[in-house]
């Protein structure tokens, strides 16, 4: 072997097990760096989920109805009954309350939205329905005419079971 190629040949040795000596000196593979996102969210503001409470007013985040878009319950002028058909281009989200007030319990509530249906979430004692047909055995009869709420009474296969009050502006009169 030449002196050149014994050069060479020690100086790849020495190259090499210089390089292989420090593992620090040698650069990691390149690897992708992902853009860090701050997280703005103050954690303890963040409802947690526990049990539902026995108290209707308030417990369920509600969405927003468009005044243009209202279905409302209508009443019959022959027999004073309050039917609504479900139509799925137009909210409503009808609530008898115990009291002329909305603060007051949840009696029964028509709605739309199957958050406000489903399991009756605000534990009204008349129930919660998507409209009318559904009430087997329900029926409600509009009583009177208020400032702010209707008064009507609750019917169960005839026989009187209670009076909830209906804010007004869900009830049309048909002829």
């Amino acid at each position: 072997m030449s002196s050149f190629a014994k050069k060479f040949a020690l100086f790849s040795v020495v190259l090499c097990a210089a390089g292989c000596s420090d593992p620090g000196r040698i650069n990691p593979p390149a690897q992708k760096h992902k853009a860090l996102v701050e997280d703005t969210v103050i954690k303890k503001n963040i409802p947690e989920h526990g049990p539902v409470s026995t108290d209707t007013a308030g417990i369920i985040k509600q969405e927003p109805i468009s005044d243009d878009q209202l279905n409302k319950a209508s009443v019959s002028m022959k027999d004073s009954t309050i039917w609504l058909t479900a139509h799925m281009r137009l909210d409503h989200r009808i609530f008898g309350y115990e009291e002329p007030d909305s603060n007051s319990r949840k009696m029964i509530l028509l709605s739309i939205f199957t958050n406000d249906v489903s399991g009756n979430p605000y534990k009204c004692p008349y129930g919660s329905y998507y409209e009318t047909n559904e009430m087997d055995g329900f029926k409600l009869k509009f009583v009177s005419d208020g400032d702010i709420f209707i008064r009507a009474n609750v019917e169960w296969e005839g026989q009187l079971k209670g009076t909830v009050y209906i804010d007004k502006k869900w009830i049309e009169f048909a002829e």
